[in-house]
């Protein structure tokens, strides 16, 4: 019988159609028949198992890649011969065919579906997509999404520190400079005992020292924001300073009529630090002490060796710190 020119431009384009899946088709394609036996595999599938095409085609599936059965996927192929197709996605299944030996778990979407001639279902096709590549993009993507978060919440709560520092410190700032400027009026305002002058000079004296404590506890939050805080490493007896931070508090607490106990057994050994910023700490720790402490009140403060550790503690009969805010205090 004599083909017509419609039959030969149909079968040139069948032709190109089975050269394009076999062989420039990004995704894997492979068909068995209805015993499961491979009949075609085409090359992007070479390319993803290592397998040769004329090594699988005519061997059974099973045998070929058993790691479909194993996983229990060969069911997909069972339903595809009864007439129903089924879709794999990578999060349940993660994939259809396993990687060249030696590389990664592969991340596949496959479609396996019944193949059919008039009516007939002749066998299975089974079209695999490799979404490695999207799955590492949109992990990638993940994880800078995660940074900029976390980068974003780091920011938000330097800002959050840096206001509630700014408005305890503007709070502190005014109280003793409130005591300079009330006796100062009282010194102005009229001619003074020289009792009271020597109470006011001292009022002032304490309040201004506070006052300049508390703008170079600003400079050194400046300094640490910019990166430029030094510290200043040698020797130091963490006792003496201990008792040097006693000696600044004392006024405060006399006039709280609280009493400072103290354990501290001066000559311990040396340690490594900046005594001005130990001494800071110290003071911090026992001014907020005195402040936090009812009139009549007291404050023990001791340091001591223990091991190869020196310890200084302080504690207090105040109303104290909850115990879930300790670690943002400290």
């Amino acid at each position: 019988m004599t083909k017509t020119p419609e039959a030969g431009r149909h079968n040139l384009l069948n032709a190109a159609m089975m050269r394009w899946f076999q062989e420039l088709s990004v995704q894997g394609i492979f068909t068995t028949d209805t015993s499961l036996v491979i009949r075609s595999w085409n090359r992007r599938l070479e390319e993803l198992t290592g397998l040769a095409a004329e090594d699988v085609i005519g061997q059974p599936l099973f045998e070929v890649v058993p790691d479909i059965q194993a996983r229990g996927l060969d069911t997909h192929f069972r339903a595809a011969l009864a007439g129903e197709p089924r879709v794999l996605a990578q999060r349940f299944h993660r994939y259809l065919v396993p990687g060249r030996p030696g590389s990664p778990e592969p991340a596949q979407v496959a479609r396996i579906a019944p193949l059919e001639s008039d009516g007939t279902i002749i066998g299975t096709i089974a079209i695999v997509d490799d979404v490695s590549e999207r799955m590492a993009s949109e992990r990638q993507l993940r994880q800078q999404i995660e940074s900029a978060d976390a980068a974003r919440r780091v920011a938000e709560e330097a800002v959050r520190v840096k206001d509630e520092f700014l408005a305890t410190l503007s709070h502190e700032i005014r109280t003793p400079l409130n005591a300079v400027l009330g006796w100062t009026k009282i010194l102005l305002g009229r001619p003074v005992e020289p009792a009271m002058l020597t109470r006011a000079l001292q009022v002032i004296d304490r309040n201004a020292a506070a006052q300049t404590r508390l703008i170079d506890d600003m400079l050194d939050m400046a300094r640490i924001m910019s990166g430029k805080l030094r510290l200043e490493l040698q020797p130091v007896d963490l006792a003496l300073i201990a008792v040097a931070a006693v000696d600044v508090v004392a006024p405060a607490a006399a006039a709280k009529v609280i009493a400072i106990q103290t354990d501290i057994r001066t000559g311990e050994p040396w340690m490594m630090g900046d005594a001005d910023r130990l001494q800071q700490v110290v003071w911090n720790l026992l001014s907020n002490a005195v402040k936090f402490t009812p009139p009549g009140g007291r404050v023990d403060v001791g340091c001591e060796l223990s091991a190869s550790r020196v310890t200084v503690w302080v504690s207090d009969t105040g109303i104290g710190i909850p115990a879930d805010q300790l670690e943002a205090v400290f």
